[in-house]
């Protein structure tokens, strides 16, 4: 063998005999550069000197990827092997520290909190975007609907129609009658536990909370905290929130009790003496989320049994019925004559089916009942102490865990078991992202199975720290493979990069050269993303920075999966689809069959292009999390997507959903298309159900868009039709790959930039629903031409005619009344294009078949001719006329000007400023305009289609309105005070 082969195995970490070379014998630190000439010994100290840890299959395709790489020019790159390249007084090992520069240019490796043991690195502390704690939230809310039984005699009044009219047929006066108007049956008061060993659970409780609140089924919710750890046996805790109960009777005041009941510092009997207070005296119920097979291990060793109600829906708990356990039934007494010294409470875990039996039994009496225990009167029974925690060892834990812990749990704990210490936040999301299944009590087995110990977090920081107990990882490492460890950095990065606006957020280090924290070299990190995730600029590619070799990008790369390039954090298109009711109340998710297009074009689009992993290739509402802002995510990723994809069917034109998400995006179309002064089409439909083309809203049928090139199987029974029949899954594959290259080829060629999100419940439907009346829509400028210009002011933002008036030149390139055309088309108007003194003259006959935009520069008051038809249309005030006064920042003439103008224009269209409201106070961006543009035209048509009284038609000659005169007789001064006749 070469002596330079040689060397090489032995920094890659060979073992040879001692002797069996002369480099063997020479004693070299690890890491120390290796001799120069030879391009594999120089391969071999780069990857020894980064650190990692590769197998087999990642160093053959490093060397792939390293063959044909050379190393660019002017990127500072230099040889290892190379002893004149080192710095003086260098020792040849490379520190940690500079590796951070090369980081920041690539994908940011984000670790937990920082464990003892190993190399430390500077480190920043951020937030990174957190998954939900609460598993299946949505159906827990469901689970709730039994609650929202209505009590019939409510404490409000409301108008009975039957006996009102009644009331007038008999007596012919018409006198209101009143009933009282149903309302929710319970008033919930809800005592969260805030003990240590609760911290855990806190954002799961939180979420909670934001369900009861949100879900309808409560007349009122009024939240109280307590420490049962705070005081000792002498004392009594502190009982934080509202004590004072609503004026409803105790029967309909319902008090729900979240506790893990874990003994504490001697308060547990405090607790449990008020719970059964509360029990006796309301319905009562607590929330656990261990599961029942731990409670006796817990403070919630108390008999087990099942209750049911007498009949009646919300009775207290000492009319819950229940058979005594057979080893107590002299305690008990029979059923019939039993007394309060024991009371049943329900226990409700954190799933929808417990929460569902318990609803049931309370309001609808279900024979089959639900889960409780029995809660001894005070005194009755004395609670030990909690034992103290004995030093656990490694080995038996971890074998009683896999003993009697859930699959679930086992699959939980050991994907989280690469990380020393993290945070309850990580465990949340590794749970909704990788192990979906799995419930609250599979989450309570792995805090409390003994093999994590709960240390508290910085204050106001994201809760609590879990750690893993000494050995306890190394006994769970062998159970989890190089490709799951893959799969969760990948499953946890992909998730951060596409809910970067997610609402729950939990800390995180990041390596930082000058950063104030640190991170454990050793320890793998949870996720990399991208620095715009963490709300940073990204490091330009072409920055020099300290690295190895050449091929020491690649192997960070070939390392970690993530991409060589930086890639803009946003979706790349966005799947609009209407929902299909469910047929019956049993039947599958009609939905799921769109869900699959989606996974089959998300897949597809990621082999036809270079986006790398993680990224969020695409986007619909079923990824919405549950506490997440619904319209905030639907406006973030419409203004942020790339290509806008309809599913077409008749139900997706019948949906003002549908229609808003339309025009949101197609308002970033006509903005593009107002600053290039170049068409953008960037919306690819898809048939979902074949819809006639007489069927087809006006925004629809303007796409020139041909499907028969995907198939004609696809024109006949849409994706629909190819997914549900088993003959045509080939024409499927077909029309979808061919979809997803469509979807590709827009995406490259058409760039929209992102927008200002937009304000999605009032973001008017393209289709339709609220604009698209009878009557054409007309638009008219007001403004100068170059021939006409005032003293003072240039040329720039006009034209030949009125209609070329631009006010936001050099910014965009389309007229205004171009730009608004477009906009009134977007919602489905027909639109005309008028002039000013063809508005005064139809005015002046009364031919008006529409609403009118008037779009007005302040500098055309400074030309008489339109400042007397301004002030003659004003007169006239004809119905669905609305101004838009446009100007720009960028404009410093008209922003010195604006006071006098504006003061000018208010004296002259009066009545037309009073209608318009905030158009006529003036719109200083395009962006403003086209957010404004929507609610102006809905203004113009609802004031056009107002009732009015009808005045009698006798001759053709105009007819003044009633005006007031002042004591002498004289008209009201200012402009359009005065009229004459035709």
């Amino acid at each position: 063998m070469p002596e330079g082969s040689a060397g090489s195995a032995g920094s890659a970490g060979s073992t040879e005999p001692a002797g069996s070379t002369e480099s063997a014998g020479s004693a070299e630190p690890a890491g120390a550069p290796a001799p120069h000439g030879d391009p594999l010994t120089a391969v071999a100290s780069a990857l020894h000197a980064l650190g990692r840890e590769l197998d087999g299959l990642s160093l053959a395709e490093l060397l792939w990827l390293a063959a044909g790489t050379q190393a660019r020019p002017g990127t500072g790159a230099t040889d290892p092997a190379d002893p004149a390249a080192a710095p003086p007084g260098s020792s040849g090992t490379e520190d940690p520290r500079e590796r951070t520069g090369e980081w920041g240019r690539l994908r940011r490796p984000v670790y937990g909190p920082a464990a003892p043991g190993g190399e430390a690195l500077p480190a920043r502390a951020v937030t990174v975007p957190g998954g939900s704690a609460l598993p299946r939230a949505r159906e827990i809310a469901r689970a709730l609907r039994p609650l929202r039984r209505p009590w019939a005699a409510g404490r409000r009044q409301q108008l009975d129609l039957p006996r009102t009219v009644a009331r007038y047929a008999r007596s012919g006066e018409l006198l209101p009658a009143f009933s009282p108007a149903p309302e929710r049956w319970f008033d919930l008061s809800v005592v969260v536990d805030r003990s240590p060993t609760m911290a855990v659970w806190g954002e799961t409780v939180d979420e909670l909370l934001k369900v009861l609140a949100t879900t309808g089924a409560f007349r009122t919710l009024r939240v109280r905290e307590v420490d049962t750890w705070e005081a000792g046996a002498e004392a009594e805790p502190r009982i934080r929130g509202p004590q004072k109960a609503a004026g409803t009777a105790r029967q309909r005041r319902l008090t729900l009790v979240v506790s893990d009941c874990v003994p504490g510092a001697g308060a547990d009997n405090w607790l449990w003496d008020q719970v059964h207070a509360w029990a006796g005296a309301t319905p009562t119920v607590l929330v656990n989320p261990l599961p029942p097979k731990i409670w006796r291990h817990s403070g919630l060793d108390l008999p087990a049994v099942k209750v049911t109600t007498p009949g009646a829906p919300g009775v207290h708990n000492a009319q819950l019925r229940f058979l005594a356990p057979p080893l107590l039934e002299d305690a008990f007494g029979p059923p019939g004559n039993r007394t309060d010294t024991w009371l049943p409470l329900p226990v409700v875990g954190l799933s929808p089916r417990s929460v569902a039996r318990w609803a049931r039994t309370l309001m609808r009496g279900d024979p089959a009942g639900c889960d409780a225990v029995l809660v001894p009167e005070p005194g009755l029974l004395g609670r030990p102490a909690a034992p103290p925690d004995a030093p656990p060892d490694a080995g038996q834990l971890v074998d009683a865990f896999l003993h009697r812990a859930s699959a679930n749990a086992v699959r939980l704990a050991v994907l989280c078991s690469p990380y020393p210490r993290m945070h309850s936040g990580l465990l949340h999301l590794v749970r909704q992202e990788l192990v979906p299944e799995a419930s609250a009590a599979d989450m309570a087995e792995v805090v409390v199975g003994g093999l994590v110990s709960v240390e508290e977090g910085e204050p106001g920081r994201g809760g609590p720290v879990l750690r893993f107990r000494d050995g306890v990882r190394e006994r769970l490492a062998p159970r989890l493979g190089a490709r799951d460890a893959a799969r969760t950095r990948d499953a946890v990065s992909r998730f951060m990069a596409a809910h970067t606006a997610a609402p729950s957020r939990f800390p995180a280090l990041v390596p930082e050269a000058e950063g104030g924290a640190e991170v454990t070299a050793d320890h793998a990190p949870f996720a990399e993303v991208h620095p715009e995730v963490l709300g940073e600029a990204p490091t330009p590619a072409g920055e020099p920075g300290p690295q190895t070799s050449a091929v020491a990008p690649l192997v960070e790369a070939a390392a970690s999966g993530r991409p060589t390039q930086s890639a803009r954090v946003r979706p790349y298109f966005f799947l609009s689809y209407a929902h299909t009711p469910r047929y019956g109340a049993t039947g599958a998710d009609p939905d799921m069959w769109v869900e699959r297009l989606f996974r089959d074009l998300c897949g597809h689009v990621m082999a036809l292009t270079d986006l790398p992993t993680g990224y969020p290739v695409g986007f619909m509402d079923r990824e919405i999390r549950t506490g997440e802002g619904w319209s905030e995510r639907l406006s973030t990723a419409l203004a942020d997507c790339r290509v806008f994809v309809p599913l077409y069917s008749p139900r997706y034109f019948a949906s003002e959903m549908c229609g808003k998400e339309w025009f949101a995006f197609a308002q970033r179309t006509a903005q593009h298309g107002a600053f290039s002064g170049q068409p953008a089409e960037a919306i690819v439909p898809a048939l979902w159900v074949p819809v006639p083309p007489s069927q087809l809203p006006a925004p629809a049928e303007r796409l020139q868009f041909s499907h028969h090139a995907f198939g004609e199987r696809y024109v006949t029974d849409g994706l629909y039709g190819l997914l549900k029949l088993r003959g045509y899954a080939d024409e499927y594959e077909r029309a979808v790959y061919e979809l997803a290259k469509r979807i590709v080829r827009v995406g490259e060629s058409v760039r929209l930039d992102p927008i200002r999100p937009m304000d999605f419940p009032t973001v008017p439907s393209a289709f339709g629903t609220a604009t698209s009346y009878r009557g054409s829509l007309r638009i008219a400028v007001a403004a100068p031409t170059r021939e006409n210009l005032p003293e003072g002011r240039s040329a720039d933002y006009y034209g030949n005619r009125p209609d070329d008036w631009n006010p936001y030149h050099p910014l965009t390139a389309r007229t205004l009344a171009h730009t608004a055309a477009d906009l009134a088309y977007q919602l489905n108007n027909q639109v005309e294009a008028s002039t000013l003194e063809d508005e005064v003259a139809l005015a002046r006959h009364r031919r008006i078949s529409g609403p009118l935009i008037l779009l007005v520069d302040l500098w055309a008051l400074e030309v008489p001719a339109i400042g007397r038809a301004l002030a003659a249309l004003d007169t006239y005030d004809s119905p669905g006329t609305s101004i838009v006064v446009a100007w720009s920042r960028q404009d410093r003439e008209s922003v010195e000007a604006a006071p006098r103008l504006s003061r000018r224009l208010a004296t002259t269209v009066p009545n037309l400023l009073r209608r318009s409201g905030r158009s006529g106070e003036g719109v200083l961006g395009l962006e403003d305009f086209n957010g404004l543009m929507p609610q102006v035209l809905t203004g113009a048509y609802d004031d056009y289609l107002r009732p009015r009284p009808r005045l009698p038609m006798g001759d053709s000659s105009f007819r003044e309105r009633p005006r007031l005169y002042d004591p002498l007789g004289r008209p009201p001064a200012g402009p359009g005070s005065t009229l004459e006749p035709e």
